[in-house]
């Protein structure tokens, strides 16, 4: 393990690896390995030391695999879940940061949230579909109202960065966090972050959603605090304005 451990640029170059993301800042790949008796698939995601201003803060921060790292132990703190880390990589000349590798267990038969709608949710028709729909919203409210309680903020909550897993029958599926460099927990989150994160979500997974089951979301994720339709009626209309003003500044600047 330590073997190829120290040289994780081969695994992701390897013949079996099947890159996800190759960018300038990260680049991501599935991989099987062979732990000796125990055979795996693991993500690795390496985080590039892009520019040299970047590696001057990198002697006294984080590198993003370890923040990665600290992310996954505060989900785990407060009952999120999360893929199982397997381990941090850095590489450093002195003190300053040449790159860094964050591995993680797959999520096995894991879909995106909107995907998992899509495929699995919008299909099943009738009753069973409206029951169906509203209980994973109820569960994808629920998983935002747990962060927020605890003041854990996610930097990048779209909808490819929530997996649902399958669970045992009895169970409803589970649902997985990615993408967890930008967690970070304070002493209180503020309302315009909690806002953030919703826009993130309804940007992405929002396209998928009638305007009713935005509503029901809301309630769901309103409820443990406020429980009047009204409330989820006024936030869904910040929500959608700030979610319109944002991808109008989307196009803006991709027309320059």
């Amino acid at each position: 393990m330590l073997e190829l451990l120290a040289d994780a640029d081969r695994l992701l170059e390897g013949s079996n690896c099947h890159v996800i993301k190759d960018q300038r800042k990260i680049k991501v790949g599935r991989v099987p390995i062979d732990w000796g008796e125990r055979k795996a698939v693991v993500y690795i995601k390496r985080y590039n030391a892009f520019s040299f201003r970047y590696r001057l803060q990198s002697i006294i921060s984080c590198s993003g695999a370890e923040r990665s790292l600290r992310g996954a132990a505060i989900l785990s703190a407060i009952g999120v879940n999360t893929a199982r880390p397997v381990a941090v990589i850095e590489h450093r000349i002195g003190c300053m940061l040449v790159k860094s590798f964050y591995m993680s267990d797959e999520i096995r038969d894991g879909k995106t949230a909107d995907a998992f709608w899509r495929e699995n949710l919008k299909k099943v028709k009738g009753a069973l579909g409206l029951r169906c729909r509203r209980l994973f919203l109820k569960q994808l409210a629920e998983l935002f109202s747990r962060l927020h309680a605890h003041n854990v903020y996610h930097n990048d909550l779209k909808d490819a960065n929530i997996i649902v897993a399958p669970n045992a029958e009895e169970l409803p599926d589970s649902l997985y966090l990615l993408d967890l460099e930008g967690v970070k927990r304070y002493g209180r989150l503020s309302r315009s972050r909690q806002i953030k994160n919703l826009v993130q979500l309804n940007r992405t997974f929002g396209r998928y959603l009638r305007r009713s089951e935005l509503l029901y979301f809301l309630s769901c994720y309103l409820a443990p605090n406020i429980v009047e339709r009204q409330a989820a009626r006024e936030w869904a209309g910040d929500i959608v304005k700030r979610s319109i003003r944002l991808d109008r500044i989307k196009k803006s600047d991709h027309g320059r």
